[in-house]
C-alpha cells in the first residue's frame, strides 16, 4: 500500500503505461519491410533501425538510473515521456532514412530515461513491505504490452503505412503523462553526487561493445566488429578503475564485491540469451514445418507472452513460500525444461504436437516471468533504498544485454549448424531440425550450468 493507505494500483498503471512504449516497439518489426521499401533500402540496412535504437537505450540504462537515484525517479521519467512523444512523431514523420535513424537514437534515449527508473517508481509505490508484489503487477503489465503491441502495431501498418508503428505509441506516451499526477511526488531523494565521467565512460564502454555485437551478423570482415568491442572492453577497463576510486561510484562497491551478486546479474544475461531463442528461431519451425498460417503463429507465439503474465502473477505467493533465491533458481528449471521441450517438438507424434507446442511456449514464459520478478527483487533487496534507481535500471540492463548478445551468437550458431547438415547432405526440413534440436539442447543446457553455478555461490556465501 501506498503512504497514506491508498491503494497503488491506478499510480502503477499509469508508470507501467510509460514503460510499456519500450516492449511495444516489438511493432517496429512488423513494419521492416514497409520500411524497406519506402526508403529503398538492401534488406540488410534494416538492421540499423534496430542498432540505433538498442545500444542508445542499453547504453544509458544505467547512468540515468544513477541519475535517477540523484535527482528524482519521477522528473526522470516525466523526461523520458517527454522525449518519448517527441521521437514518435519525429519517427512516423521521416523523410528520409537518415532522419529515420536520427529519430530512433532520440527514442532510445527516451526509452533509457523511462525505463531506469520504471521499477524504482514501482518499488516506491508499493511502499515497505509490497515491493515484491509492486514488481510483479508491473511486470504483468508489460507482458500484456508486449501481446498487444505487434497486434496493435499490425493494425497501425495497415491503417496508416509504416509510420503507423510509431504514430500509435504517441497517444501511449501522453497518456502516461497525463495520468503522472496520480503518482505521489516522491521525497526529496538522499544527498548524494553522480560522477559525470563515470556515467560517460560506462556509457560509452557499453555503446562500443554492443555495437560491435550488432555488426557482426552480415559483416564483411571481422575487423571492424572486432575493433568496436576490443575497444568497448578497453573504456569499461577505465571505468572500472575510476569507480575504485570515484567518491561517487555508479554501484556500491560492497555489491561489486559480491560473487553471488554478480554471478546472479550474469545469470540474468543467460537466461535471456538462452530464452530469446523462442522469439528468434520458433517462428521459423511454425512456418517451415508445422506450416502454420502467420494468424495461427501469432496466437501460439502469443502463448509464451501469456505464460509471462501467469508467471509474474504467480511470483509473489511462489517468493513468499521459497525464497528470492529458491524461486529463481525453480524459474531457471522451468527455462532449461521449456528449451528441451522445444527442442522436442519435430518428435513428437503429429497428434500431440500442438499440444507440446503450446505447453513449451506456456512453460517457458511463467519461467521468465516468475525469474525477471525474482531477480528484479533480489537485485533491489540487495542494494540500498537509495541506489534502487541504479538496481532497477541493473536488472533491466542485463536482460537487453542477453537479448542482443543472443540475436547475433544463437542465429550465428544456427546458420553454421544448418549449413553443415547441407554440406552432410541432408535435405532443407531435416538440416533445418537438426540444427533447430542442437541451439535449443545446448542453450538450455548453458542455463542450467549457470543455475548449478548460482546454487552453489548461493550456498558458500
Amino acid at each position: 500500500m501506498s503512504r497514506g493507505g491508498q491503494h497503488p494500483l491506478l499510480p502503477l498503471f499509469a508508470v507501467s503505461l510509460g514503460a510499456s512504449i519500450a516492449p511495444m516497439d516489438f511493432a517496429v518489426n512488423v513494419a521492416f519491410p514497409a520500411i524497406t521499401a519506402a526508403f529503398a533500402l538492401n534488406v540488410e540496412d534494416i538492421r540499423w533501425v534496430v542498432i540505433a535504437y538498442v545500444v542508445t537505450y542499453a547504453s544509458l540504462m544505467l547512468a540515468f538510473g544513477k541519475l535517477g537515484d540523484v535527482v528524482g525517479y519521477r522528473r526522470v521519467f516525466h523526461a523520458g515521456l517527454v522525449m518519448g512523444v517527441i521521437a514518435f512523431v519525429a519517427c512516423g514523420l521521416a523523410l528520409s532514412y537518415a532522419w529515420l535513424l536520427t529519430a530512433r537514437i532520440l527514442q532510445g534515449i527516451a526509452t533509457a530515461l523511462v525505463l531506469s527508473c520504471a521499477p524504482a517508481l514501482a518499488v516506491a509505490l508499493g511502499g515497505r513491505g509490497h515491493r515484491t508484489w509492486a514488481l510483479s503487477r508491473y511486470a504483468m503489465f508489460t507482458a500484456l504490452a508486449a501481446i498487444a503491441g505487434p497486434l496493435i502495431g499490425g493494425a497501425s501498418l495497415q491503417w496508416l503505412d509504416w509510420p503507423g508503428v510509431f504514430w500509435f505509441r504517441v497517444p501511449v506516451a501522453a497518456a502516461a503523462l497525463l495520468m503522472l499526477w496520480l503518482v505521489p511526488q516522491q521525497a526529496d531523494p538522499a544527498p548524494q553526487s553522480m560522477s559525470a565521467t563515470g556515467a560517460m565512460l560506462l556509457a560509452a564502454g557499453l555503446a562500443l561493445i554492443l555495437l560491435g555485437c550488432a555488426l557482426w551478423p552480415g559483416a564483411g570482415s571481422a575487423i571492424w566488429p572486432t575493433a568496436f568491442s576490443a575497444a568497448g572492453a578497453g573504456v569499461l577497463l577505465v571505468f572500472v578503475r575510476h569507480e575504485r576510486t570515484s567518491a561517487a561510484p555508479m554501484l556500491p562497491r560492497s555489491a561489486l564485491g559480491d560473487r553471488a551478486f554478480l554471478l546472479f546479474n550474469a545469470t540474468s544475461v543467460a537466461v535471456h540469451f538462452v530464452g530469446f531463442a523462442v522469439p528468434l528461431l520458433t517462428p521459423f519451425y511454425l512456418a517451415r514445418v508445422g506450416g502454420f498460417s502467420a494468424v495461427t503463429m501469432g496466437l501460439l507465439l502469443a502463448a509464451a507472452a501469456l505464460g509471462m503474465f501467469i508467471g509474474s502473477a504467480a511470483a509473489p505467493r511462489l517468493i513468499r513460500a521459497a525464497g528470492q533465491h529458491r524461486a529463481a533458481l525453480c524459474a531457471l528449471g522451468m527455462v532449461v525444461l521449456a528449451q528441451w521441450s522445444i527442442g522436442m517438438w519435430p518428435l513428437s507424434p503429429a497428434m500431440s504436437q500442438l499440444l507440446m507446442l503450446v505447453a513449451g511456449l506456456l512453460l517457458h514464459g511463467f519461467g521468465i516471468g516468475l525469474f525477471q520478478v525474482s531477480y528484479t527483487d533480489s537485485v533491489l533487496a540487495a542494494l540500498p533504498v537509495r541506489d534502487h534507481g541504479v538496481a532497477g535500471s541493473l536488472t533491466m540492463l542485463t536482460r537487453t544485454i542477453g537479448v542482443t548478445l543472443s540475436a547475433v551468437a544463437l542465429s550465428s550458431a544456427f546458420r553454421l549448424l544448418e549449413a553443415g547438415h547441407l554440406a552432410d547432405g541432408r535435405g532443407g526440413t531435416d538440416a533445418f531440425l537438426a540444427a533447430f534440436q542442437t541451439v535449443f539442447f545446448y542453450s538450455g543446457l548453458l542455463l542450467a550450468l549457470f543455475a548449478l553455478a548460482s546454487w552453489l555461490a548461493r550456498n558458500k556465501s
